[in-house]
């Protein structure tokens, strides 16, 4: 099952659909709360009210279902950088996506929590596919950069994709407006130096 395109619609509760559409959310309750790794598909199946027989009638795996939370993480940053936010921002580019963030994480923070500590137990194609939205949102990223002129044409940040999907939850320890979450992370951001131009010694 494949049905992760934003977060918003997929993640809301709701009185219709099947039982485990409606109890899905549980299910990114329990990864986050326990961590992937100590949930048993018994555990699973019991949290959201079915037998762990008619689970595998939605997911084949509960690698899979985290794989689609995952996935509704990256396709939401994705999201961040579309043209069509731009009519709605008065501000800078790179300051009104990372408002947009910050809203995202402030609406989703388990989403952010799964896709930072949990990715690594996904199996070895779904990983490389989730790889691939990381590049896609890398190279958003990038380009917002240089526009920006924080980086030159060709750079490459690797360090600025990293700040983007941890920021948000370390900030969120703190008390800050968002305001102040919002100037420090594109203080952050736009201060890092891009790897290739680091002098590598031995």
């Amino acid at each position: 099952m494949n049905t992760a395109t934003c977060l918003a619609p997929i993640s809301r509760t709701g009185s219709t659909g099947s039982r485990f559409e409606r109890n899905r959310p549980r299910a990114l309750e329990l990864f986050a709360q326990r961590g992937f790794a100590q949930v048993s598909l018994r555990e699973l199946a019991s949290h959201l009210e079915l037998t762990a027989g008619s689970l595998y009638n939605h997911c084949s795996s509960k690698e899979e279902l985290l794989q689609e939370f995952i996935e509704e993480h990256y396709m939401a940053l994705l999201s961040l950088f579309d043209r069509r936010h731009q009519r709605e921002s008065a501000g800078a580019p790179l300051q009104a996506v990372i408002q947009r963030l910050i809203a995202l994480h402030e609406s989703h923070p388990l989403h952010f929590q799964l896709a930072v500590r949990d990715a690594g137990c996904l199996k070895p194609s779904q990983r490389q596919y989730i790889d691939r939205l990381r590049q896609q949102v890398q190279h958003k990223l990038h380009a917002l950069l240089g526009s920006a002129g924080c980086i030159s044409p060709g750079q490459t940040n690797v360090a600025a994709l990293e700040l983007l999907e941890h920021l948000p939850l370390w900030l969120s320890r703190y008390p800050l407006s968002e305001r102040q979450r919002c100037e420090t992370l594109v203080r952050l951001l736009t201060a890092t130096t891009p790897l290739s131009t680091l002098e590598i010694r031995p």
